[in-house]
């Protein structure tokens, strides 16, 4: 299938639902080629595509050229596939410090790390405190904390994150403490 990109590029920028369609239709297989391409798992592809759709949707400009714009949509692909492993990073530190604490409160593991882990999370309220061990502890996804909180999950999901940063520089403060 040849797609005139000037026509499509243009379509894209005015949400028109064909141009949409034939976007999908003809590039998806290529996002997601390249997504994998770019070390993204194959079962975190489909996410990291949907990425760069919302990217596309929210920066759509007319390309005159199928190669800028080829070349445009790797960059995309290559952002989502960073910003998503950051993503997981950020929150596999946290689980693994909860998972951490959890084990060394169940049988007897390092002191040390467990009082740590207890000072950082000794700095939030309670309220804070219960959010994130609903999340990292019981398993609450983040669309039930919404729903519990009456928020949006945008904003659950923001909290988290200001959660997250501010229990890691508390965690590291308690680190450099006890090292001292």
């Amino acid at each position: 299938m040849d797609v005139e990109i000037p026509t499509l590029t243009h379509g894209l920028s005015c949400c028109d639902e064909a141009a949409w369609r034939t976007f999908h239709d003809h590039f998806y297989p290529m996002l997601h080629a390249l997504a994998v391409s770019r070390g993204a798992a194959a079962c975190d592809a489909p996410g990291i595509v949907q990425g760069v759709y919302l990217r596309v949707l929210r920066h759509a400009k007319v390309f005159g050229s199928a190669d800028s714009f080829d070349a445009w949509l790797a960059c995309l692909v290559r952002c989502e596939v960073i910003d998503t492993a950051r993503r997981r990073g950020r929150r596999s530190w946290l689980n693994e410090r909860f998972q951490q604490w959890q084990e060394s409160r169940s049988i007897d593991g390092d002191d040390a790390a467990r009082s740590q882990l207890e000072d950082a999370l000794a700095g939030l309220d309670a309220s804070d405190l219960s959010l994130i061990q609903r999340h990292y502890l019981d398993g609450w996804s983040q669309e039930n904390l919404a729903e519990e909180h009456q928020i949006s999950v945008k904003a659950v999901e923001s909290k988290l994150a200001r959660l997250r940063k501010r229990v890691r520089r508390n965690f590291e403060k308690a680190a450099t403490h006890s090292s001292i």
